[in-house]
């Protein structure tokens, strides 16, 4: 009797796993921008959205405790240049831009769009700034 190799062992498994995550949310906001000036080489916080200081925007949605993942500016400039983002963990619809510039000037304004990560509102207990499946310890 002859012996035939059927050839590698393997299983296939179907992926069950559902395509999106029902805890966290992403979306890409524009929101049209105009900077301010600065004064000097170093870094500057400017606050923008409908409750921003530096400039009042149209409404963008932004909630206190989301997370912006990323900043696209709408260009290139020399001298500026946009380094962090963050929104503001008490004010909704506030959100501030870090610039950098190694020189007096002003950055590009126009369309800035921001990544937005919105953490599911359900997990989160009424009045609590904090999430309930964020670990608030790490156990050795």
């Amino acid at each position: 009797m002859a012996f035939t190799n059927p050839g590698p062992s393997r299983t296939t498994t179907v992926n069950t796993q559902i395509p999106y995550s029902p805890e966290v949310t992403i979306q890409t906001i524009a929101v049209s921008l105009t900077p301010v000036a600065i004064g000097a080489a170093g870094a500057t916080e400017q606050s923008f959205g409908l409750n921003g200081v530096t400039q009042v925007t149209a409404a963008t949605g932004i909630k206190a405790g989301d997370v912006i993942v990323s900043v696209n500016p709408p260009g290139v400039q020399a001298a500026t240049a946009a380094v962090a983002v963050r929104c503001d963990p008490a004010v909704d619809d506030k959100f501030y831009i870090t610039f950098m510039a190694t020189a007096a000037g002003t950055p590009i304004a126009g369309l800035y769009l921001l990544t937005v990560a919105r953490f599911n509102q359900s997990t989160r207990p009424p009045g609590s700034t904090t999430y309930g499946f964020v670990p608030t310890s790490v156990v050795p």
